[in-house]
């Protein structure tokens, strides 16, 4: 394992480290307050939370929540690898394999997250449907995928890829090191 003392990257990552727990806690307030305040449009005071919903699970607005819910836990589950990952930043730990660990599981969580997002509406409209089996209408099942979706996707990809420099670049300093 390679320390490197750089004070200036180290401030960095604690100070990033701080707004990772602040977005946090922002999901969490944000799910809590769409249980509470439920599925739709809420705004005050220049913050609007919204969760939109479609008219199949208008009847069924606790689906919708728990769709929210789950996307959000696997967010905040990478976003908790990218906590602990400035946290191995500030200790000087920034090639070490435990640091690739935690950004791959944090690019696995954006991208788990945006195919949760894109695929849940549908199960739940299946769900929903298998609920009330007496509705004579039919189900159109449709995957939402909007430029969001691929962006989260390709900043997903990018964080890999990077994730595979740092385990390059952690490799190459410890042969330096052995050949030292």
């Amino acid at each position: 394992m390679i320390n490197i003392d750089c004070v200036k990257a180290k401030r960095k990552a604690r100070w990033l480290r701080y707004v990772i727990v602040a977005m946090m806690l922002a999901v969490v307030a944000a799910n809590l307050a769409l249980a509470w305040l439920g599925a739709g449009s809420h705004a005050a005071r220049g913050i609007a939370l919204n969760l939109s919903v479609s008219d199949d699970l208008l009847q069924r607005p606790m689906l919708a929540l728990i769709q929210s819910v789950l996307v959000s836990l696997i967010f905040l589950a990478g976003l908790y690898r990218l906590v602990r990952l400035m946290r191995l930043f500030e200790q000087g730990e920034f090639f070490s394999a435990r640091a690739v660990r935690h950004l791959r599981v944090f690019a696995l969580s954006l991208l788990s997250g945006t195919l949760a997002s894109c695929l849940l509406p549908a199960i739940e409209i299946v769900i929903a449907r298998l609920l009330t089996p007496h509705t004579p209408a039919p189900v159109t099942i449709s995957f939402a995928v909007d430029s969001s979706d691929v962006w989260l996707a390709m900043i997903g990809a990018l964080f890999f890829t990077i994730a595979w420099i740092m385990e390059e670049a952690g490799q190459l300093a410890e042969d330096n090191q052995l050949i030292v």
